[in-house]
């Protein structure tokens, strides 16, 4: 599949790579992730060098990754470490390694060419990590093209009609929306004024009248959503709303799948685990919706070949359509470099 590899992409949650292997597909590549004795992350091409058994049906040994087939052992970085019944090793007998970084909660990786890596790079996702913030986090895997998730995100006048139980109402679609190139990332912009609090809104700020309400979002490609959110009651100063941010890290698993790493932080009420349980479940089914619609706009694209993702398009559509163009100059971009060059 075509996609931007020299890039850092969320793998994991740090805390899902323990003491054994996790497989997961990242850019339609099988890789395994893991923990050497010392603790720290890699990645691996998750197939065997020798007869292409996928690692991820061996297991860890003494630090190395051992085949399920003929007991082949390999080296954090892909080197095989030894042979069964031999004394030599074929030069051949190595198993691609991929950079990974671990920060902020996440394991990061490096799908392209590994001397590009820098960790220093690494996207920003303090958030998960800032004691100012409560966040609570969940993943999602979502059977669809990671840019409908993309577009889904930067279009939240669908809150309207798809989440009136948790997040939308009226004033989201009929609310003006903004969208622009800023500092090379899209910014879509809609304020809501004097209008009814959502279910979540109730729920979660304690506001009963009506609020003013905005969204800011964020699109850094290939995906990588952050959404500003505040609210206070209407007709008062910003210094009155509750802020949060949604942090939406979507990697894409095949062409027509992802995986969707997701947060939720505010500034409010920390240590509130009630809260925070609430949050958490609303956010669960908000997404669980997404999920729903998305999967079946991807079953109808898949369908059809001559579909294009916007047959039609009207004034919401600026944001991802936005995001679409800014993509694909990326990856426009990624064209005209020869491979081993990066």
């Amino acid at each position: 599949m075509e996609a931007l590899r020299n890039c850092w992409q969320v793998a994991a949650y740090a805390g899902e790579v323990g003491d054994g292997i996790l497989a997961r597909t990242f850019l339609g590549e099988a890789v395994i992730l893991f923990r050497d004795p010392a603790g720290v992350a890699h990645a691996l091409l998750d197939r065997c060098a020798h007869r292409c058994l996928p690692l991820s049906r061996g297991k860890l040994a003494g630090g190395l990754v051992q085949c399920g087939y003929h007991g082949m052992r390999f080296h954090p970085d892909g080197t095989c470490a030894g042979v069964p019944g031999q004394d030599t090793i074929p030069a051949r007998a190595t198993v691609a390694a991929f950079p990974v970084a671990e920060r902020h909660g996440f394991i990061w990786i490096w799908m392209g060419e590994s001397a590009a890596a820098d960790p220093a790079s690494v996207p920003d996702a303090e958030w998960f990590a800032n004691p100012a913030w409560e966040t609570v986090a969940g993943y999602h895997y979502i059977a669809a093209d990671y840019r409908l998730l993309v577009d889904n995100l930067l279009d939240l006048s669908h809150e309207t009609f798809v989440h009136q139980d948790t997040i939308g109402n009226g004033a989201v679609a009929d609310s003006p929306v903004t969208a622009q190139l800023v500092d090379g990332r899209v910014k879509v912009h809609r304020f809501m004024s004097n209008c009814p609090p959502p279910p979540f809104y109730k729920q979660t700020t304690g506001f009963t009248t009506n609020i003013d309400r905005w969204h800011t979002t964020f699109y850094e490609p290939p995906g990588i959503v952050v959404i500003e959110n505040g609210s206070m009651p209407a007709g008062t100063d910003i210094a009155a709303a509750k802020q949060r941010r949604i942090l939406n890290f979507i990697t894409p698993e095949t062409a027509t799948s992802s995986h969707y790493f997701w947060g939720v932080a505010r500034q409010w009420e920390l240590g509130n685990t009630a809260l925070s349980d609430g949050i958490r479940a609303d956010v669960i089914k908000t997404f669980d919706q997404d999920k729903v619609l998305l999967e079946a706009q991807q079953r109808v694209l898949d369908s059809d070949p001559s579909l294009q993702a916007f047959p039609v398009t009207i004034k919401i559509d600026a944001g991802p359509i936005l995001g679409r163009r800014l993509l694909e100059s990326k990856l426009a971009e990624s064209r005209l470099v020869p491979a081993g060059s990066a």
